[in-house]
């Protein structure tokens, strides 16, 4: 096991930089699952409401499955971003640059180009902040995450550097 100073940030410390749904968000989904199988089971709805409630069941617990899967790892050696399949990793030399990009999914979010012109982009629910924010802090946490990318990919200490 690696030890790192206290008073050292992880971005010093070659530590991982990793981004997920909140487990929080998974877990109302698993609430809701859970209703609607009470509902199913113990309301003795009609087949209509049953179905309907079965159906919202099944979407939020994929929906919560999919939610667990999702992240952003960056490290010394590249990104590896996990959406709703496969992960895609992404090593350095492959990176052109990474930036802040509008309209990905309906929201901000940050974009991983490589060399070739060919992209990747994070899934906004990853970096977009869980509770109601007004766009200018939304966007802030956004270049600040693109900054912090970025400080890694070149190489710095600290992103404020560049």
């Amino acid at each position: 096991m690696v030890e790192r100073e206290v008073d050292r940030p992880a971005l010093e410390a070659d530590e991982p930089l990793s981004w997920r749904v909140p487990p929080y968000q998974a877990a109302l989904l698993m609430l809701v699952v859970c209703a609607s199988a009470a509902f199913v089971l113990y309301g003795h709805p009609s087949d209509t409401a049953r179905y309907l409630a079965l159906a919202a069941g099944i979407a939020a617990l994929v929906l919560a499955v999919f939610a667990l899967r999702m992240y952003l790892v960056v490290d010394a050696e590249g990104i590896e971003v996990r959406y709703l399949g496969r992960p895609v990793w992404l090593p350095w030399p492959q990176i052109a640059r990474v930036e802040v990009v509008s309209g990905v999914r309906g929201s901000d979010t940050v974009r991983v180009v490589r060399h070739d012109g060919s992209y990747v982009d994070v899934p906004p629910s990853l970096l977009q902040p869980a509770v109601p924010t007004s766009k200018p802090r939304a966007s802030a946490r956004l270049n600040s995450i693109g900054n912090q990318i970025q400080a890694r990919r070149t190489g710095q200490s600290r992103p404020d550097q560049y």
